[in-house]
């Protein structure tokens, strides 16, 4: 025989509260996936084929909806009211690096400097690019990725930099007083 919905509350919903409580750190939240939980028994009783797995069923789901409210569940910050509506105005170090790095990529050789001007900074794709300069698809990756390298080197040369864990860029300092002043 089929188990109704209201069999199945008066038998788990307590058993389940628990489960789902134990995982979530909100009563009220915890509450809220039951009741979610429940929807889904009513609407998908009917794809249970074997009874004597009810419970693990029912659990399984119950598992999934903790899992997908952890998934979407974001951590939010609480603005502070001093907190300036316009981004601060560049300073004279960031202007600083941002002419050095132009620099750096107008000294590469033309090929190169073009195929990563006209992808990087006009947002061409690389096939665009292949058509407009007339060279083959091939031809136009291989530049962008010999341009991408070269300016690597450069940055490498001139600059030593500090990673996070996750290997993104923290903080750079020249190699030399005058390395960004050499990149003409």
């Amino acid at each position: 025989m089929k188990p109704t919905v209201e069999s199945i509350w008066n038998e788990f919903a307590a058993k389940l509260g628990q489960y789902i409580a134990a995982r979530v750190a909100d009563p009220a939240t915890a509450e809220d996936i039951l009741q979610d939980v429940f929807v889904k028994i009513q609407t998908r009783l009917g794809q249970l084929q074997d009874p004597a797995k009810l419970q693990g069923w029912l659990y399984l789901m119950a598992r999934n909806a903790i899992i997908d409210h952890h998934r979407t569940r974001k951590e939010t910050t609480e603005v502070p009211e001093s907190l300036p509506a316009e981004p601060p105005e560049h300073d004279a170090e960031i202007e600083e690096l941002k002419a050095a790095f132009r620099r750096m990529i107008h000294s590469l050789p033309a090929p190169y400097r073009d195929a990563l001007v006209l992808t990087e900074f006009e947002g061409l794709t690389q096939k665009e690019m292949a058509e407009r300069l007339g060279i083959s698809l091939s031809g136009a990756k291989s530049r962008v990725q010999r341009g991408r390298e070269q300016l690597k080197q450069m940055l490498l040369e001139r600059c030593e930099f500090e990673f996070d864990r996750l290997g993104r860029i923290i903080d750079c300092k020249p190699r030399r007083k005058d390395a960004c002043q050499k990149c003409a």
